[in-house]
């Protein structure tokens, strides 16, 4: 009786494949849109986040710039007391962009609870600065004076 060896497999696993998959999904959803389809007429976007805790010492800052091709991620772990929060900078972002503003400031304070079923909030407080850049109006195109009709000569 012939004994076969049953061959293995030298691919990434199933689980592997999944959860690649799982990930590029994500990704697509989560940030699959640049500035310039969000937003065709910004140029350039700047965010400057800092990140205060409860008894206001710093916890992070960091500078968040967004060119026409970059993908847009609005929004800002929280890395206080509730360990699930997040800022969601979006409706700001859209709102300023929209109106047309170069430069402003915005705050927000994290109200997740701090553990489930807690009444206390996580209190931690973002601020950001925002400045904008935006592409130059294309240049209306000079009109030719209007020629009145002439009549025929008679």
């Amino acid at each position: 009786m012939a004994y076969y060896k049953k061959r293995r497999n030298t691919g990434p696993s199933k689980n592997d494949l999944k959860v690649r998959r799982n990930m590029e999904a994500e990704r697509q959803t989560r940030g699959g849109v640049t500035l310039s389809q969000r937003f065709p007429n910004v140029e350039r976007l700047t965010v400057k986040l800092e990140i205060l805790g409860p008894q206001k010492q710093l916890f992070s800052k960091a500078t968040r710039a967004f060119g026409p091709s970059d993908r847009c991620e609005f929004s800002v772990p929280c890395p206080g007391r509730c360990g699930g929060g997040s800022f969601d900078l979006e409706g700001k972002l859209t709102a300023v962009l929209t109106a047309g503003q170069t430069v402003t400031e915005a705050t927000g304070i994290c109200q997740q609870p701090i553990y489930p079923g807690a009444s206390e909030v996580c209190g931690c407080q973002l601020r950001c600065g925002i400045e904008a850049s935006y592409l130059p109006e294309p240049a209306a195109a000079p009109q030719a004076p209007a020629v009145p009709p002439t009549a025929p000569p008679a």
